[in-house]
């Protein structure tokens, strides 16, 4: 339902504001509130009693809401006022019905990339000291703005915008970091201690205040918010491997064949005990596949000893390699003490194989762990759009950020090639929960063999050719993650055979 408040129109949907409006230009994305547990999963809300008043060039919304999952009980009240003048005041209430930990409970402001990149922002800290600062262009890893209560800045277009918030401290982090294409002012400062706990009865309020203060009389300059630009160039391609839903049919193998992927990605956990056989079927695969193996190896507390043992099946099996990224089991990610114990002897036994590092996770660990890059012939990542939210709208509109993903990794890493492995409708595994070696099939999306899923894939394929991206890997081969299943080919299918001129 569009709603609109003077001069701003905006679209209300499930519960939230969100696509603020001045004329043709968005100025503000969204704002919501979200409860989030220790593990920074997201409760899901119910929403009951709602009343839309809706006027020519004003609206209230008011509804009653409730949590009930993850382990956190609340409920509360909204009101969402839209006045003549443009100003937009979200008032959020609530109260636990039992005691829980959270990281955090409350309101969350999503702005734009376009129009905003590179502008500065005055912000007004809780205590009443003012500073600048700029919502930056590169991926910045770690808060831009800190201790906010307020926040004033002007658009590309001569939009002067302002943001006021009421029962929290407030600061902003570049959603970038998780490929969503935002980025977000949220309450409660990280470096309080977490999680916290929320005693039962415990009544909390919050208020958000939107006010345009100036309307410009320009238009919002659509650009890549990192201004780094990278001839486009067309896409090596793999997909990944599958160990948990059977083995590939001869129909399957025939059908994928036919496409022209460039590689096969299995993942090798050495400290596992049944890493052998996981590697021997994904051998196995790959050889029916005709694809040489992206191959990333996880390492425990033996390094040496445990590349050892992989390098001596790698020749026992005469694999074909495409490339090979290094990371730490324990945490996901490369290091230069792992580099420089591992590198090495990967060079020596395997010459002419790329190299990698980065993490099996977001670019945001790329980011905030940046190693000598010198070690490596590529940095690696993953990508998927549903970190924050997972409602067909945000999906859609966090395909823009994986450009700039690629353009930050490149500049950081010192113009090195990037491969984005995987890329997938949901996330894999969840980076702030404990991580196990233990083989677990990852969750799969409902909308996986859908023409959702298929639209999604062929912007994501456009965004990551006009990056320059080197390298990506898409889904799995089969299952409910991957292209196809015993019933058939999905969506996603044809649009990869269709990249690859494949009818």
């Amino acid at each position: 339902m569009h709603l609109t408040a003077g001069p701003i129109t905006l679209l209300y949907d499930n519960g939230f504001p969100r696509y603020f409006q001045l004329g043709d230009d968005e100025v503000l994305r969204r704002i919501y509130f979200a409860l989030r547990n220790q593990d920074w999963d997201t409760a899901s809300l119910t929403f009951s009693k709602e009343t839309i008043t809706k006027n020519p060039e004003s609206f209230r919304v008011d509804y009653d809401w409730a949590a009930n999952d993850l382990g956190m009980q609340m409920t509360g009240h909204v009101t969402i006022e839209g006045a003549i003048d443009g100003t937009i005041t979200m008032s959020w209430y609530g109260k636990a019905l039992n005691t829980f930990w959270r990281n955090r409970v409350g309101f969350c402001i999503l702005h734009p990339i376009d129009g905003v990149a590179g502008q500065p922002c005055h912000i007004q800290h809780a205590g009443g000291d003012e500073s600048v600062g700029e919502f930056p262009r590169l991926i910045k890893p770690d808060q831009p703005f800190l201790n906010v209560q307020g926040m004033r800045w002007q658009t590309t277009a001569g939009h002067e915008l302002q943001l006021t918030f009421t029962g929290d401290v407030f600061e902003t982090e570049d959603q970038r970091n998780w490929s969503d294409t935002s980025y977000k002012t949220y309450c409660t400062p990280q470096e309080r201690p977490k999680p916290a706990q929320v005693e039962a009865g415990t009544e909390l309020f919050q208020q958000v205040v939107f006010r345009p203060l100036t309307i410009g009389e320009g238009t919002t300059a659509i650009t890549s918010g990192t201004s780094v630009e990278t001839p486009a160039k067309p896409l090596r391609i793999g997909l990944g491997h599958n160990p948990y839903d059977g083995p590939l049919t001869a129909k399957q193998i025939d059908r994928l064949r036919s496409v022209g992927f460039s590689h096969l990605r299995t993942d090798v956990f050495l400290t596992n005990p049944a890493w052998r056989p996981a590697f021997e079927r994904a051998v196995a695969d790959a050889v029916a596949l005709a694809l040489p193996l992206e191959v990333v190896l996880f390492f425990g507390d033996a390094p040496a000893t445990e590349l050892a043992a992989w390098l001596a099946d790698v020749d026992a099996q005469q694999v074909v390699l495409y490339s090979v990224a290094v990371l730490w089991e324990k945490n996901r990610l490369t290091d230069d003490t792992l580099l420089a114990e591992v590198v090495p002897a990967l060079r020596e036994a395997l010459p002419g194989i790329w190299i990698g590092g980065g993490t099996d996770a977001n670019f945001v660990d790329v980011n905030r762990n940046p190693f000598d890059y010198a070690w490596v012939d590529f940095v690696t990542y993953s990508i998927n759009p549903q970190s924050h939210a997972t409602d067909d709208l945000t999906v859609l509109e966090n395909i823009g950020a994986q450009a700039d993903t690629v353009r930050s990794a490149r500049v950081l890493s010192g113009g090195k090639p990037v491969h984005v492995s995987a890329v997938t409708l949901k996330g894999r595994f969840n980076p702030d929960a404990a991580l196990s070696s233990a083989p677990v099939a990852p969750p799969a999306d409902h909308r996986q063999s859908t023409d959702f899923a298929a639209g999604w894939l062929a912007q994501s394929l456009q965004t990551l050719e006009g990056a320059g991206t080197d390298s990506v890997t898409y889904f799995e081969t089969h299952g409910p993650r991957g292209l196809m299943d015993a019933d058939g080919a999905f969506p996603v299918y044809d649009v990869l055979a269709a990249y690859h001129g494949v009818e």
